[in-house]
């Protein structure tokens, strides 16, 4: 049975909005006290955002999304380049502050993240530029019309790619992810299978995320560093691994730079 219950749900108008909660918020004294960038980096390492804050500055927007995240502007970008981070992981908790922070007027999207690695070229630290992603996991399909894929934005995935491509050489690749809500339910069957059709990643965001900007009108893209490697014979993590946060700190720069180049 195709995923959510009720067939045609995408189409339905939502009891509430997100634009009627953010106005609720301001009766209650809540709301950005500062312009909130169009352009906005979604984080989900702690330790990334503390090494960024150190290099590259950020000035955190107060009251934006109460208690649960934390939204920067990154100094230098003249306010239009942001952080989200402090909200978990997984699709549905990346859609609610995606979606909140669109109603304030964010425009493009890009996840900077790990991923665990499924091509058998891959390595601990290589980086991959997703072009589109598997839906397997329950947040898209509220958003719009069932299918295999959820499709990153061409134009930011291509110059985010070019300028990544300059930066990391033979160290990256571009290509298609496997989103997913239950890490400890990916089957050898399924990376063979996925594998097979040419998918180098699987993480927990990408497809949720590209599904909503097709539904909100707006620009999305992901791009990973591999973090651990998965195969039929073992599974290899480096979560820890220096490389993997030295080249996310790294693809933050070129991140950032294509960003502001394109506000």
């Amino acid at each position: 049975m195709v995923y959510p219950k009720m067939k045609g749900k995408h189409l339905e108008k939502p009891v509430f909005s997100t634009r009627e909660f953010v106005k609720y918020r301001e009766t209650v004294g809540l709301g950005p006290k500062k312009k909130v960038p169009e352009a906005i980096i979604l984080c989900y390492s702690r330790r990334l955002l503390e090494k960024i804050n150190k290099i590259h500055r950020l000035a955190e927007i107060p009251d934006m999304l109460g208690n649960y995240s934390r939204l920067y502007a990154v100094e230098g970008t003249k306010g239009n380049v942001g952080i989200l981070g402090g909200f978990g992981v997984g699709a549905p908790a990346t859609v609610m502050v995606m979606e909140e922070t669109a109603a304030y007027g964010a425009k493009k999207f890009v996840i900077l993240g790990i991923a665990g690695g499924m091509g058998e070229k891959l390595k601990i630290g290589d980086v991959v530029v997703c072009t589109k992603s598997i839906r397997d996991e329950g947040t898209s399909h509220h958003y719009v019309k069932h299918s295999k894929y959820a499709f990153a934005s061409k134009g930011l995935t291509q110059k985010l790619y070019q300028s990544l491509s300059a930066q990391f050489r033979n160290k990256i690749h571009l290509g298609p992810s496997w989103t997913i809500d239950a890490p400890y339910r990916e089957t050898i069957g399924e990376l063979k299978q996925y594998r097979s059709e040419g998918v180098l990643t699987v993480e927990m965001e990408a497809s949720a995320v590209f599904a909503v900007g097709k539904k909100k009108n707006l620009e999305t893209s992901a791009l990973f560093v591999v973090s651990d490697i998965l195969s039929e014979k073992a599974w290899k993590p480096a979560f820890r691994s220096e490389v993997v946060l030295d080249n996310l700190l790294e693809a933050f720069a070129s991140v950032k730079d294509v960003l502001e180049q394109s506000a």
